[in-house]
């Protein structure tokens, strides 16, 4: 695809989510997303492989199906509104809006083409999944959350299917989509009781999969076994353990912090049992995890296949890991107010 319509489409992309979540109707927000749609798929198929054009035409429908939830259930909320008081009937037709928003993040119980789909992208278009597609479809489920026992049931149910999910599983796409969901059950939790430790959660969430993903693009690593060809290289494989347990969400780094808050927010908020679960699935996640990086690094490298190490790149490799060490100083100072 020529780079002036990629541009084109980047711009669109922007904009759409921006159309979403500042809409004042309805129809402005629905607008928004069928953009967004539109918006994502060219730069999905722009890279002319099966996989891709699979996975494209995947997406379309799934997101098709749940837009046409959205513009149902608008209609029969309008309905509602103008012929009768059944509060009942609107608050179900709100759940199934928020049902179909779910389905657009790939949230659990409607995460059946979430991972699949991450598999068949490049790792640009898979950060862009895992990242900015999910700022809209998140902010207008908080908008019209209404019924908390339903909102808790969803992080419950993607907490523990992450997790259970994540065994036995060594793609590092599949990995990065399970523990998306797993996220997201910690996102969606502060939805509930701190909109700004969600907002602080998804910009240290968004930095770390970037970083994750631009290392892994730079070297083309599709599974956990690939680490051990960077054995030559005792750095890379320092910066990409760093950059994993960030996105783990492991003290000191700075993905910790997220979790922390999240977690001291629900003992204030009473909801132990919540926390506790989280808690327990998670560190599940992460033990699975350990194991398939400690795996990896017992394999025998290939000393004839190596990469190619600039100065530059170590440069760049070096202040995007920064953010993650910045982690340490930041738990200091927490800890110490």
């Amino acid at each position: 695809m020529n780079k002036n319509f990629k541009i084109l489409f980047y711009n669109l992309l922007f904009l759409s989510t921006m159309i979403s979540i500042s809409a004042t109707s309805w129809m402005g927000m629905w607008i928004g997303l069928e953009m967004n749609l539109l918006a994502i798929i060219p730069l999905m198929y722009s890279n002319l492989s099966i996989t891709s054009s699979e996975a494209s035409v995947k997406y379309f429908i799934v997101q098709t199906i749940a837009s046409s939830i959205i513009i149902i259930n608008i209609t029969l909320v309008m309905m509602n509104f103008n012929l009768s008081s059944n509060m009942n009937l609107i608050n179900m037709n709100l759940i199934m809006m928020n049902s179909a928003f779910l389905i657009k993040i790939g949230m659990a119980p409607f995460h059946f083409w979430f991972p699949e789909i991450i598999h068949g992208l490049n790792w640009i278009n898979s950060m862009i999944i895992l990242t900015w597609q999910k700022i809209a479809p998140m902010i207008l489920f908080m908008f019209n959350m209404t019924n908390n026992s339903f909102t808790i049931f969803i992080i419950i149910t993607s907490a523990i299917i992450s997790s259970v999910s994540s065994l036995n599983m060594i793609n590092l796409k599949k990995i990065l989509a399970f523990s998306s969901i797993n996220h997201m059950s910690w996102m969606m939790s502060m939805m509930v009781f701190s909109k700004m430790i969600w907002i602080l959660y998804f910009i240290i969430y968004t930095m770390s999969t970037m970083i994750l993903i631009l290392f892994m693009n730079k070297f083309k690593i599709l599974f956990m076994n690939q680490i051990s060809f960077l054995n030559n290289k005792k750095e890379m494989i320092m910066f990409f353990m760093l950059g994993f347990i960030s996105f783990m969400g492991l003290p000191p780094t700075i993905g910790f912090i997220s979790k922390w808050l999240t977690i001291q927010v629900l003992i204030w908020e009473n909801w132990l049992f919540l926390s506790i679960i989280l808690i327990i699935l998670t560190t599940l996640m992460i033990f699975i995890y350990f194991q398939l990086m400690i795996s990896s690094l017992l394999f025998n490298s290939n000393k004839n296949n190596y990469f190619f190490f600039s100065k530059m790149m170590f440069s760049n490799l070096t202040i995007i890991n920064i953010f993650n060490i910045l982690g340490m100083i930041l738990i200091t100072f927490l800890f110490n107010l």
